[in-house]
């Protein structure tokens, strides 16, 4: 990938941010609803930072954290981390456009976010829908560690619980 730069995410950004996940969701149904307003979805409460992939000024992945009380099982990630709730954050609207992947773009999203201050003090956490993607595949080879699966909180359009997992990061 030409120039990659990964950067924080300004709301200058945001169109161009939403024209990507535009993209993935037309390619891979990421989000599974495409929502009503994308900007509010990629701007959630508990939101704790985000960040952007460019190559070559194009929008070509996005990262944010939340709060860890955000992602599924994180009584249970809380407990294999051995901090309460509250010291975990929690990896989430971690997606990369058709055209850049396999190219090293979510792991250096996934590297940048390691080393943030949003995330001092605190284990890095994420939930996933468990269907042998490769988003789970790319997580087991980065050493995060599954912690919990089993059917989701939430449904989709289509009103199935599929069945997700939650990973513990390697450090």
């Amino acid at each position: 990938m030409p120039d990659l730069m990964i950067a924080p995410r300004y709301a200058a950004h945001l169109d161009r941010v939403v024209a990507a996940l535009r993209l993935v969701h037309e390619c891979d149904g990421y989000p599974m609803a495409w929502p009503d307003n994308p900007t509010a979805w990629l701007t959630p409460p508990g939101a704790l930072d985000a960040w952007v992939a460019l190559s070559d000024g194009e929008v070509v992945g996005h990262v944010m954290l939340v709060e860890g009380g955000k992602v599924e099982y994180a009584a249970e990630l809380a407990e294999a981390a051995g901090v309460p709730v509250t010291g975990l954050a929690g990896v989430s609207r971690l997606f990369v456009t058709p055209a850049a992947r396999g190219t090293g773009v979510a792991a250096a999203l996934l590297e940048r976010v390691e080393d943030t201050p949003a995330r001092r003090g605190r284990r890095l956490v994420l939930d996933v829908v468990d269907d042998g993607s490769s988003a789970v595949r790319l997580y087991e080879r980065l050493g995060w560690t599954r912690v919990a699966s089993g059917e989701a909180t939430w449904t989709t359009p289509t009103g199935v619980r599929p069945r997700t997992a939650a990973y513990l990061s390697p450090r």
